[in-house]
């Protein structure tokens, strides 16, 4: 194996200095130590006034609205040097601009876990009947709710060719403060247990600020797993290492889908587009998959059209 770098971070978070969320800086830095995130990006709406309670795990930008003389022409978030165009399959916030240069929210959590409101709910009951003895099982049920193919789907049927993240559009909207006591619904730590980017890295990563400049030249994952995920290219293929497998993996090109499965995978690399949905099991039978949920997404773009001054520096050592 190369030598690389596996960093976790999150995406599209908002606190008190948002109008409407409640969560404190104190709960985005508890949730990070408990789901073991390395770095989170924090985009309050029109606010960077998290700024002042930042260290180097953190990094403070914006969510903003873009408006043009014919109206609302998208959503963007502003973290530095990186811009992440929001809520894309959202008719509202349809992105009416050009598209070179920003990284996609492929999957918004929240918008995914609302998508269907009837499916949405029946696994919160079933959630809420079973945290209080099994957290994390209980949990597990929401990601059953993910239609991560769906997005994937529009993301090759509408032409996007950006590279892409996962952002948790999450708002703390009940917060009871007592001695001894912290109420947070929803929890900074569910959202960050149910998903969360990975990048793999060619170098080391030292600060927040150093992870939305370093997204240009690794390899973005957005994972639905605590366990890490490796992959990286070599000699004209994908190579996957799944923490726990074997997995289900879809593969996206132009030309249509093909499947694979296994937990050591080496997966080709068509002309185009590449993106590969992974889903876990809990068992099979013949062609049919039990307990099925997701489990990654990798999207491999062509990265010429967005970020040319990264082309021949990241070619190099993710050996493209």
């Amino acid at each position: 194996m190369p030598k690389l770098y596996v960093y976790s971070y999150q995406v599209h978070i908002h606190t008190q200095f948002s109008y409407d969320s409640l969560g404190k800086p104190e709960d985005i830095y508890s949730a990070m130590e408990a789901e073991g995130i390395d770095f989170a990006l924090i985009t309050d709406h029109d606010s960077n006034h998290f700024k002042n309670f930042c260290n180097q795990r953190c990094l403070a930008g914006v969510e903003r609205k873009i408006e043009g003389e014919k109206g609302l022409l998208g959503d963007l978030l502003e973290i530095g040097s990186l811009k992440v165009i929001a809520h894309p399959f959202k008719e509202k916030y349809r992105w009416k601009l050009e598209r070179d240069g920003y990284f996609l929210e492929l999957i918004d959590l929240k918008d995914a876990l609302l998508e269907d409101k009837g499916k949405f709910f029946f696994f919160l009951f079933g959630t809420v009947l079973l945290y209080p003895f099994l957290k994390n099982r209980a949990l597990e049920l929401l990601k059953k709710v993910l239609p991560v193919e769906k997005y994937v789907q529009r993301y090759m049927q509408e032409g996007w060719k950006n590279p892409a993240l996962g952002g948790l559009d999450h708002h703390t909207k009940v917060y009871i403060r007592e001695v001894g006591i912290r109420f947070l619904f929803p929890s900074y730590e569910h959202s960050f247990y149910l998903m969360r980017n990975l990048l793999i890295s060619p170098k080391p990563i030292n600060s927040a600020e150093e992870l939305t400049s370093a997204l240009r030249s690794g390899l973005n994952l957005i994972s639905f797993q605590r366990k890490p995920f490796m992959a990286y290219v070599e000699e004209g293929k994908l190579r996957l290492l799944a923490p726990h497998g074997p997995l289900l993996v879809v593969h996206f090109t132009e030309k249509g889908r093909d499947f694979y499965l296994g937990e050591n995978l080496i997966l080709p690399l068509a002309e185009g587009r590449n993106v590969y949905v992974c889903f876990s099991y809990a068992f099979k039978l013949g062609r049919l998959y039990l307990g099925l949920k997701p489990a990654a997404v990798i999207v491999l773009p062509s990265p010429l059209e967005f970020f040319p001054e990264d082309v021949e520096k990241a070619s190099m050592r993710m050996g493209v």
